[in-house]
């Protein structure tokens, strides 16, 4: 097979731009939701021991979700270093190493002819903390950390030549307009602009701010990147969180906005309610007629992450605890934020130690389900890690595909992301 690898330019194993190919589309098409019959599935997941001593996440691939146990044994393709997120784009998966403030190394893959995972690229990169598919592109922001960098970098990637084609900067130290630094949490295409909800903080060493009862939404041309306006709002706090993206567009092409109000840090969480908000399709404002109070619907718990679901339905991640990171959900709701109805989700295991919550989770946009991987005991002795399927009619769960139970904890394995890729023939 004949690949075209990525053409990077290179210094000091870190990715610069300067001389790379930087041609540019002139649109961009709106994204179309149209699923392949053939694909398989990819589970990534790794020991419970190596998320305290460290370790590589495992490949695992499955022709199913609903059923099958996973084998460990000589199985599975081992990822270069821990701390993995992944996106899926154009039939391609990306596997992201979050290298904190150093370098992140990138692994490419697709499902060849034979169903079987195979790797198109692997190279090293900065460390990008927010991340999205534009058009036939893969959109990369690298965030700044401290005040005294006044710019954090973008990179865009197309999926089809595997080339760099465009890099810039944007200057976040002035992007809020109040003194204090952006962090973006997520990049979402809608229509044929880059939407991207930031964070305020004052250092990305402490996450403090001292505007918690507000959120932005950066509105960006592509594939120039040219900011044309702030979408700012105070009727709720942060949107998304860290490495929590908190929108998505429905298929009337209207925008749905995630606002977890968690703050940036645990002393500074917002005084805002967390919820939905709305921005219809061809505007750049807030529908001020529409808001969903998840704070309340849910008799103030903690929203941490979503996962659409299609039709209107999302499946939210909330806790009774605080997290500044939101890792730690253990309960599930369903709604619909056009009824704005509210389910509590049965069927889960009694405790939950972990949930797929940080990267991708997997939703044929049906309307109806959506997986996500927990691993999580009914009995206090019997530790089961699989990928539970949703239902969002009768708002249960069922485990599916899963790894063979275990009473040691420290041997069962945590699922990190599910998702899903066709077979290319």
């Amino acid at each position: 097979m004949k690949v075209n690898h990525l053409i990077l330019c290179a210094t000091a194993g870190l990715l610069v731009f300067g001389a790379c190919d930087k041609k540019d589309t002139p649109t961009i098409e709106e994204p179309i939701v149209e699923i392949p019959e053939e694909g398989n599935f990819i589970v990534a997941a790794l020991p419970y021991r190596s998320t305290i001593f460290g370790g590589a996440d495992i490949l695992y691939t499955s022709s199913t979700l609903d059923e099958g146990t996973i084998a460990t044994e000589n199985n599975g393709l081992e990822q270069d270093g821990s701390n993995r997120n992944y996106l899926t784009a154009n039939g391609k998966f990306f596997s992201f190493l979050f290298g904190q403030t150093g370098a992140g190394a990138v692994t490419v893959y697709n499902f060849n002819a034979q169903g079987v995972l195979h790797k198109l690229s692997n190279f090293q990169s900065e460390t990008m903390t927010a991340r999205g598919t534009v058009g036939e592109d893969v959109l990369m922001i690298k965030n700044a950390w401290e005040p005294a960098q006044d710019y954090s970098q973008w990179y865009r990637a197309n999926t089809n030549t595997m080339q760099i084609v465009g890099q810039g900067e944007i200057n976040t130290n002035k992007l809020s307009g109040n003194g204090e630094m952006a962090l973006f949490t997520g990049i979402t295409q809608v229509g044929d602009k880059v939407f991207a909800p930031f964070l305020s903080m004052k250092t990305g060493r402490s996450f403090a701010t001292s505007y918690r009862d507000s959120s932005w939404i950066a509105v960006y041309s592509y594939p120039g990147m040219q900011l044309e306006k702030i979408i700012r709002d105070n009727r709720t706090g942060f949107i998304g969180s860290y490495f929590g993206n908190g929108l998505d567009v429905d298929e009337n092409g209207d925008v749905y906005v995630m606002a977890t109000s968690l703050g940036a840090d645990g002393a500074a969480r917002s005084t805002k309610p967390a919820g939905f908000m709305k921005i219809k399709k061809g505007t750049t404002e807030y529908d001020k007629s529409y808001f969903f109070d998840i704070t309340a619907a849910s008799e103030g718990h903690f929203l941490f992450r979503k996962l659409y679901l299609g039709k209107g339905n999302f499946l939210l991640m909330l806790s009774q605890t605080f997290s500044t990171y939101a890792t730690n959900p253990n309960k599930f709701a369903i709604v619909n934020v056009n009824d704005k109805s509210f389910k509590w989700v049965t069927g889960l295991p009694a405790q939950v130690v972990n949930v797929s919550q940080y990267s991708t989770n997997y939703a044929p946009l049906d309307g109806k389900t959506g997986y996500v991987g927990i691993t999580g005991t009914s009995d206090g002795t019997t530790i089961i890690s699989g990928v539970y399927k949703f239902d969002a009619e009768t708002a249960t769960a069922t485990i599916g595909l899963q790894f063979a139970p275990t009473t040691d904890l420290m041997s069962a394995n945590i699922i990190s992301s599910v998702n899903w890729a066709p077979i290319r023939k």
